[in-house]
């Protein structure tokens, strides 16, 4: 589904390679006694455009370290870093998904990074909630590249002229069905109230969450049951069949972006990290930002990394390769040319020092953010190794159900018993 590419934050076709330094290789050492490294990551055309100007700064502080760059969507991003890592060619310097971290740490492919904190490393002024994604045990195998937490996008215009309550803290489950469906309704529906988020596994665990959940629990086992599965299949299904969400065929895959970009939706849920300062210039009106539905009292929303910023443990240039990660993640000119770009900076110095700054749609996510401070949660630890295939399988499962090809009850059993094998594994 194209929302995956929405979670990485990736708008790009297809995959691009950007070199900092028009040359390519890394790792290497030249006569003059410069030294070459690589540092990749995945994200828009954005994102390249402001992560190079922070690399071109390194290396006009850095003139002994030259830094090839490189970036791609996210998919191709882990296929092509897999095959590095296998050749023993990974970049020196990696942006990580917690999705990825547990399988390249236990491959000893990613440098731990304990040993190197309050030397090479600063994490004094790192909020201690976001931190916990990159560690397994008492290793820190990446440092945060900012903060991100689950919000609700949507368009109070259209909320408003169906008459619709206006999303707010402790709105429930069912006041989001009522309002979506009066949306739909007073659109004939040409314009959904909610986008289907049924099978984003990222939404069901701030459901799970909601509950006193997770979608692992501490010693890496599923954190969740079938049942659980299939009542948010359920739930999902009773939008989609009322018209209050969007149908398969709008919510499938297409390369002009999800249903809310395209005016086929009213509101659909995004990490707020990937909500560009100019967010809204695609769209028909300047959008809003809310909390997710509640089933509770608990708003169910973690403070955590968007990404990593990890070391490859095989790094010929170790020194240089920790230096641009301390830069990337502490330098307060990089976080005045990196804004939001991943997020609130994961440095408090630096989110005071960007936050008068903030215009358009990234001042309305730092307000967001302000409103749910005290409510969110400390991020979990890093899960377990194939939580990226099953993210992949929540969504090829539910496509199913999406599709009227199974129902929640068949696709949530064969989804449970999958996912139990693969975390067996």
């Amino acid at each position: 589904m194209l929302i995956r590419k929405v979670l990485a934050g990736t708008l790009a076709a297809g995959l691009m390679v950007a070199s900092a330094a028009c040359g390519g290789g890394g790792g290497g050492q030249s006569g003059d006694g410069k030294v070459t490294i690589r540092f990749a990551w995945w994200g828009s055309d954005q994102r390249a455009k402001i992560t190079n100007e922070v690399v071109q700064l390194f290396m006009k502080k850095n003139p002994n370290i030259k830094v090839v760059t490189s970036t791609a969507i996210y998919d191709a991003y882990f296929q092509k870093l897999a095959t590095e890592t296998a050749g023993g060619n990974a970049p020196d310097v990696m942006q990580m998904s917690d999705r990825h971290l547990r399988e390249y740490a236990e491959r000893n492919a990613v440098l731990d990074l304990r040993p190197h904190v309050g030397k090479e490393i600063q994490t004094a002024d790192l909020k201690p909630d976001v931190m916990g994604l990159g560690t397994l045990g008492d290793k820190l195998y990446g440092l945060p590249l900012g903060q991100t937490a689950v919000v609700m996008v949507y368009n109070p215009v259209l909320w408003k002229r169906a008459g619709a309550n206006e999303p707010k803290l402790g709105w429930t489950w069912d006041d989001y069905f009522e309002a979506a469906k009066k949306i739909s309704d007073k659109t004939g529906r040409k314009v959904y109230g909610a986008s289907d988020f049924g099978g984003i596994e990222s939404w069901f665990k701030v459901w799970l969450s909601q509950q006193g959940k997770g979608l692992y629990t501490a010693d890496g086992a599923l954190g969740y049951t079938e049942q659980d599965v299939l009542t948010w299949w359920e739930m999902a299904t009773r939008f989609r069949k009322a018209g209050a969400a969007t149908p398969g065929e709008i919510t499938a895959v297409n390369p002009a972006g999800t249903p809310v970009p395209r005016k086929l939706s009213a509101s659909e849920f995004q990490p707020d990290s990937t909500i560009a300062p100019n967010a809204w210039e695609a769209y028909d009106n300047p959008y809003a930002l809310a909390p997710l539905p509640q089933v509770g009292a608990d708003l169910g929303l973690y403070g955590e990394p968007p990404m990593l910023l990890s070391v490859s443990a095989r790094t010929k240039q170790r020194a240089a390769a920790l230096k641009l990660t301390d830069f990337v993640i502490n330098d307060p000119e990089a976080a005045k040319i990196l804004g939001m770009a991943r997020g609130l900076p994961a440095n408090m110095k630096n989110r005071a020092l960007i936050a008068p700054t903030l215009t358009g749609a990234w001042k309305q996510v730092y307000e967001y953010e302000e409103l749910v401070a005290g409510k969110l949660k400390p991020g979990p630890p890093a899960p377990p190794k194939g939580a990226g295939t099953l993210f992949t399988l929540f969504d090829k499962y539910y496509q199913d159900v999406m599709y009227d090809k199974a129902t929640p009850a068949d696709a949530a059993k064969r989804y449970f018993a999958e996912a139990q094998q693969t975390i067996a594994g």
